[in-house]
Order: C-alpha cells, then structure tokens, then sequence
C-alpha cells in the first residue's frame, strides 16, 4: 500500500486505478489509507464528480477552464 506521494517518475510506472491506464496524476484515497495513480481521462471525471457532489454551482465553469488547462499542460 503506497502512504506517500509519488515520484514524478514513480507516477508514470502506477497503472491508472480506475481504468488502467498510464497514470500521470494521483490522488489521496483517504478512506483507502492510500495514494493511487489515475490517468487524464479519469482525472478529468474524478474533479467532475466531486465538484457536482459538494454543489458547486458553478461547476461546468470551473470543470471547462481546469480542462483547458490540463489540455494545454498535456501538450508538451
């Protein structure tokens, strides 16, 4: 069980939790004691299902600016 962030490097070996994917992001499961690896894709829809969880109004707002961002980050 991974208790401590990754590595940039260590992210890139973790299959994404969700999918199985390559990872390039983490996340801190704390019901789960654990740091787990999820790819864009999920990270994206992780953000979206907690944002719409803790009714952010405003949600679609912030979940298209943090997409362009992670698009524009993914890139180079």
């Amino acid at each position: 069980m991974r208790t401590k962030p990754y590595t940039e490097i260590g992210i890139s070996r973790v299959p994404c939790l969700r999918c199985g994917k390559p990872s390039i992001y983490q996340w801190q499961i704390c019901s789960l004691g654990k740091w787990v690896g999820i790819c864009a894709k999920c990270d994206i829809e992780l953000n979206k299902t907690v944002l719409k969880f803790m009714r952010v109004k405003n949600w679609t707002e912030i979940m298209g600016k943090y997409k362009k961002l992670k698009d524009k980050n993914n890139e180079n």
